[in-house]
């Protein structure tokens, strides 16, 4: 279940772009510097400097608001997601007191549903 727990919190804050919750930071952008071709998320440097383009997956801001009230006013019947709409505060726009029956829920069903307008089509 932990594998579930570390994949989701990975993916939904690497696409929401949380603050120090991200997986993309300036290391990876060497690191694909390095091995990879990609002009459209390489480092740019600015003097002394260095600064990261937005990667194509990340969301704006208003689309993770988007996000965050769509999960709000989710609901389910009885069972394990039936809570899934109290996590959510929209003034901070962050989920709270996530189980682990609910990060299962969330792979299993919600987050392909979630973002599947958000996200450009190629990824």
């Amino acid at each position: 279940m932990h594998i579930k727990k570390n994949m989701f919190e990975n993916i939904f804050n690497t696409v929401i772009d949380a603050k120090g919750k991200t997986k993309d930071n300036i290391k990876t952008e060497i690191d694909i510097t390095l091995f990879c071709y990609r002009k459209n998320i390489e480092l740019i440097y600015v003097g002394s400097r260095v600064t990261k383009p937005k990667a194509n997956f990340v969301l704006d801001k208003n689309a993770q608001l988007l996000i965050y009230q769509w999960l709000k006013n989710l609901c389910f019947p009885d069972g394990p997601a039936s809570n899934i709409s109290r996590l959510v505060n929209l003034e901070d726009c962050r989920l709270y007191g996530i189980k682990s029956h609910d990060y299962y829920v969330f792979m299993q069903t919600l987050i392909s549903v979630a973002y599947w307008d958000l996200l450009p089509k190629e990824i």
